[in-house]
């Protein structure tokens, strides 16, 4: 009897959709990791309000000189054209 030969079989596409997923998440992993922290930050700071106004306030100023320390690291690091 004649047998066809076999043919390779190409790999399945499982493994292209996993390599797609790694990179999309290796894409979103800062972003994610930042927004969760901002969450944090803000929920901390209302357990802190809530907890003890002198606290939420000293909570509120750090986070205040956290955004102007960013502020004045992103102004020394883009220049504009002169």
């Amino acid at each position: 009897m004649y047998h066809e030969p076999q043919r390779q079989q190409e790999p399945s596409g499982c493994m292209d959709a996993l390599i797609l997923t790694r990179v999309v998440f290796g894409i979103l992993f800062w972003p994610l990791v930042i927004m969760l922290a901002v969450l944090g930050a803000v929920l901390l700071v209302f357990t802190l309000l809530f907890t003890d106004p002198l606290l939420g306030l000293l909570a509120l100023l750090g986070l205040a000189a956290a955004v102007a320390a960013f502020a004045w690291w992103d102004r020394r690091r883009v220049r504009p054209p002169e």
